[in-house]
């Protein structure tokens, strides 16, 4: 299908200075129309195939624009990738893109309705936008400052589902989604990924691990909730193909997470280290609980009584190994205090 759809418009491009020039078959209509003996303006009605269609206009009377129009009953997130520019790609104009779709088909489980997509591409995006009408989905780029830099902002009311789409994570079900940073390029970005209220996916590669964890966690062993999360916070930098995750935390039931890493996105072999242990080893007044003061931690500005991890993946195939219990030695320590200081921001979920 997207060979297929790139013929399409490599036909497109091939006809820009024809004149007068029709095409017509069972599920695409090409037209071109000419001013002047000069090619200004394209109109075209595909039927992709049975689940995708695209109808529009290709508006060349700009010397220094190209914009695209476009229409869908119907189209699915991969298509829409693989059509929108990409910040690998160079253009002497820019590209406009505005396209508004009733049915925006994420995955075979979840669907977006009446979705707005607008674009401004010169060799990176100036402006993104991305919403539908029930604000389940909204992505942002704005108009980057005078330093060459965009702020980025993006929603969604179905974690999962998002993150699988683009390759973050499988193993993430349901949640809410927040995204926060800076965009200079495809190649250096820097954000903070934020998610509540999740689960990790049954027979995912972290199941043992997420398991493991609930050694520590007797409220989620009673509820019988041993996958669910209430809150997970990663920044995240891009420098051209490596994407660095430092100091990122996860905290459900009793359990608090601390991990960073590196993924490699032309390789995309990944590499993690982390540790984990129950949310009072994070609290500074564990001082008051003697029995946990004296089983669980061995002077306490040394080190701390908890458990080591590593999760690496080369070549789509991905080990996870599991220290169960150990020091963490001090260096890593320095972690923990960033979930201290996001308890003490969030009281609520702290309780």
């Amino acid at each position: 299908m997207l060979i297929k759809n790139s013929l399409i418009f490599i036909l497109i491009f091939s006809f820009a200075e024809a004149q007068n020039f029709q095409y017509k078959n069972d599920n695409f209509n090409l037209e071109f129309l000419t001013d002047n003996n000069e090619l200004n303006f394209i109109q075209f009605k595909h039927e992709i195939d049975e689940n995708n269609d695209v109808t529009g206009s290709l508006d060349l009377s700009n010397a220094d624009s190209i914009t695209f129009s476009l229409k869908s009953k119907n189209i699915e997130y991969e298509l829409i990738n693989n059509l929108l520019p990409k910040n690998s790609k160079k253009t002497n104009k820019k590209i406009i893109v505005n396209w508004d779709i009733e049915n925006f088909v994420v995955s075979k489980n979840y669907t977006l309705y009446e979705v707005s997509i607008k674009a401004v591409y010169k060799g990176k995006y100036d402006e993104l936008s991305i919403s539908d009408k029930a604000k389940e989905l909204q992505f942002l780029i704005y108009p980057k400052n005078d330093k060459d830099i965009s702020k980025v902002y993006g929603y969604s009311k179905n974690a999962g589902e998002i993150l699988a789409i683009r390759n973050i994570t499988k193993d993430i079900t349901g949640g809410t989604l927040q995204i926060n940073g800076s965009y200079s390029s495809r190649e250096k970005h820097n954000s903070i990924m934020k998610v509540q209220d999740f689960s990790i996916r049954n027979g995912s590669k972290y199941e043992n691990l997420i398991k493991s964890t609930r050694f520590f966690d007797i409220i989620s062993v009673i509820k019988d909730s041993q996958n669910e999360f209430s809150y997970m916070e990663v920044p995240i930098s891009q420098e051209g193909d490596m994407t660095k995750v430092k100091d990122a935390f996860v905290i459900g039931g009793l359990i608090g997470f601390t991990f960073s890493g590196n993924i490699n996105r032309a390789s995309k072999n990944s590499n993690f280290d982390g540790f984990y242990g129950p949310l009072y080893l994070f609290d500074k007044y564990i001082d008051d609980i003697p029995l946990f003061n004296n089983l669980l931690t061995n002077n306490k500005n040394e080190s701390i009584l908890g458990a080591n991890f590593s999760v690496t993946r080369i070549e789509d195939d991905t080990s996870v190994t599991i220290n169960p219990l150990s020091l963490v030695t001090p260096g890593k320590t320095k972690r923990i205090f960033k979930i201290f200081d996001f308890l003490k921001r969030d009281k609520d979920l702290s309780q």
